[in-house]
């Protein structure tokens, strides 16, 4: 028996030896696992930092390094133990689903017990997610009140998720206390009546924070809001624990830690620090001298290095970089100003040459544009990368069109050195890939642009000059000179491009090609039906006889009539093409202007359903519009 009573005696030494240390194990907490700064007040000696966390116990230790020196906290209190008013919108998700494992019943008796007991004079307000939005608990310290509210509050078919935090961000109210918005979703919004950064707008601009709480995935898109507002995510899948899911939603909503340290007062400094409570870290960076509460003013500096572009942070490696770029943009505009300021191109050097208005021999060094053996390979590559693509013939005829003294592989390199040029400009200044390819689409498309309207408008010209060149042919054969000699004449009097084009067709004829060939080839080129039919007539005349000089004249006045009539066709519908782009280009006009007016407003074509299909209407509907005035105003003369 004494040995019974030693042993139960020394088991309950153990037991009581062992009890404080388990209660002392009990006490200590594991800390936050998530930090967030809410706001840095910096105008007094001491700075006051107010953070969000989603657990916590006066007493566990913090570490401060401000700019790597580790400073110690002079002061750790509560908001509450500070006295500074809070207010809460709750935010709850109403929607009929919630009713399997008494989910919204639980979470309407939680809240309803944690509004009881928060703090007194804090105010609160209740918005329930709905079919519709509603505001169940109009701003009020009456916690006893909000509390049986909430009780008795019923769900309602859908959840209008971002209609109900719109209305929250109305409940906020102005002034020097915090703002809290803590959200309850267990189902997705389907509704998309408001955008979801329209909802936070609001809650954002009056320095809000959220604390969103999600049962079973919930509304996933509130992360952004939580990320841009500042705030924590609280979540579950197990309908056991919305209770305790709730509880830890309140409690990190209902209070803040706000820690004081000796920090920074001159205005014109700013230091990085990095707070630390067990496992959680805050980084932000804040200014001395001033209260600062924007998140995006608080982000750490140091956040930012070991980036894409954080060698650009370097003064010198920004200026090398620019250097490079404009001494390239600079070879560039050097090279365009070198091939258009020349003199004449290769092409009318060979022909001059061979008409008799050259001096000298033609050098084969001459008759590249290019001459460095890395540039002669780079043009090679692009001409054998375009002939085996199929293209090559193309960008020739273009070349030819538009009269600029330029291969088909220089062309393209050029096209290809300007498009590389500006998406490395769009990627360093306009910063990273969306500013490179909208700069380089712009290089590509440009390019492309200049040359066509050079081509049409040197086609309008020779058109334009061609009236005049028959009735001079015409008078030249009259006098009694032979075609081949009235040509020759008439190319060295008449200006460009008609001039060249003769001179050109002359110079191809001299070398052996028939004169008919040379005038075909001349219209395949220019793309001019009306210079096809006066070859057309040409070689029927020398096939069959005739006067010729009638038929030219002839030829003229015909073109010369048509071309009065579709002026006077011109002129006629000159109000109807002006109405076609007036109408046609005003709805993207005024939709741009209003966009930048009203994003928002105008973001709801964008983001909604029937927006979409209100946008898709009106696009379609103003290019049958569109296509039909061009129709009815297009007269073919």
């Amino acid at each position: 028996m004494k040995r019974y009573l030693a042993l139960l005696t020394a088991v309950l030494g153990l037991l009581a030896l062992a009890t404080p240390v388990a209660a002392q194990e009990q006490d200590q907490q594991p800390g936050p696992t998530v930090l967030v700064v809410h706001e840095v007040d910096a105008r007094e000696s001491s700075t006051l930092v107010t953070l969000l966390a989603d657990d916590y116990r006066i007493g566990q230790d913090i570490e401060i390094k401000q700019d790597g020196d580790k400073i110690d906290p002079t002061r750790v209190r509560t908001a509450t133990q500070a006295g500074v008013r809070q207010e809460i919108v709750f935010v709850v998700d109403a929607n009929s689903n919630l009713a399997a494992g008494n989910v919204f019943e639980t979470v309407t008796q939680e809240l309803s017990t944690a509004i009881r007991n928060l703090p007194s004079g804090t105010t609160v307000s209740v918005v329930s997610a709905g079919v519709i939005a509603t505001v169940v608990v109009e701003p009020t310290t009456n916690l006893q009140t909000a509390s049986s509210t909430v009780l008795n509050m019923r769900q309602s078919g859908k959840s209008s998720i971002f209609g109900a935090l719109d209305l929250a961000g109305g409940l906020l109210s102005t002034g020097d206390h915090i703002s809290t918005v803590m959200v309850f979703s267990g189902n997705p919004d389907p509704s998309q009546s408001v955008d979801p950064l329209t909802a936070g707008q609001m809650i954002v601009s009056n320095q809000a924070q959220v604390v969103s709480l999600r049962f079973d995935g919930g509304e996933e898109r509130i992360n952004k809001l939580v990320d841009v507002a500042g705030g924590l995510n609280v979540g579950t899948a197990d309908p056991a624990g919305v209770a305790e899911a709730v509880r830890d939603a309140v409690a990190a909503s209902s209070n803040r830690i706000l820690v004081e340290f000796p920090g920074l007062t001159e205005s014109d400094q700013r230091s990085n620090v990095v707070l630390t409570i067990g496992d959680a870290t805050a980084d932000f960076n804040y200014q001395g001298g001033r209260l600062t509460r924007s998140m995006a003013a608080l982000q750490s500096v140091a956040a930012e290095t070991g980036t894409l572009f954080s060698v650009f942070h370097n003064s010198l490696v920004l200026y090398a970089t620019l250097a490079v770029l404009f001494v390239g943009l600079g070879l560039a505009v050097f090279s365009f100003g070198s091939i258009f300021a020349s003199g004449e191109s290769s092409l009318e050097s060979l022909i001059n040459r061979y008409s008799g208005e050259g001096d000298g021999e033609l050098n084969d060094e001459e008759s590249a544009i290019v001459q460095t053996a890395l540039v002669r390979r780079a043009v090679e590559m692009s001409e054998t990368f375009a002939e085996d693509r199929g293209f090559l013939a193309k960008v020739e005829k273009l070349l030819e069109r538009a009269k600029l003294p330029l291969r088909p592989g220089e062309a393209m390199s050029i096209y290809l050195v300007a498009i590389f040029f500006s998406a490395a400009i769009g990627f360093i200044i306009l910063g990273g890939l969306v500013g490179a390819v909208i700069l380089a689409s712009l290089a590509g498309f440009i390019q492309i642009a200049v040359v066509q309207f050079l081509a049409k408008r040197r086609i309008k010209q020779f058109v334009k000059q061609l009236p005049d060149t028959l009735q001079l042919l015409a008078s030249t054969l009259r006098a009694g000179y032979s075609l081949p000699q009235g040509l020759e004449a008439v190319s060295h009097e008449i200006a460009d491009p008609m001039g060249f084009e003769l001179r050109r067709a002359m110079t191809e004829a001299r070398l052996g090609r028939e004169v008919e060939e040379a005038l075909a080839g001349i219209a395949e080129r220019l793309e001019s039906e009306d210079f096809a039919w006066v070859v057309m007539a040409i070689g029927i005349q020398r096939e069959v006889g005739g006067n010729l000089n009638e038929l030219l004249m002839t030829v003229s006045d015909t073109m010369i009539a048509r071309e009065r009539l579709a002026g006077e066709v011109a002129a006629l519908t000159a109000e109807g093409k002006m109405s076609a782009i007036m109408l046609g280009g005003m709805p993207p006009v005024l939709g741009l202007v209003m966009w930048v007016m009203n994003r928002e407003y105008m973001n709801q074509l964008f983001i909604t359903g029937i927006g979409n299909a209100l946008l898709v209407a009106a696009v379609v509907s103003s290019l049958i519009g569109f296509v039909w005035m061009k129709k009815v105003i297009t007269v073919n003369v």
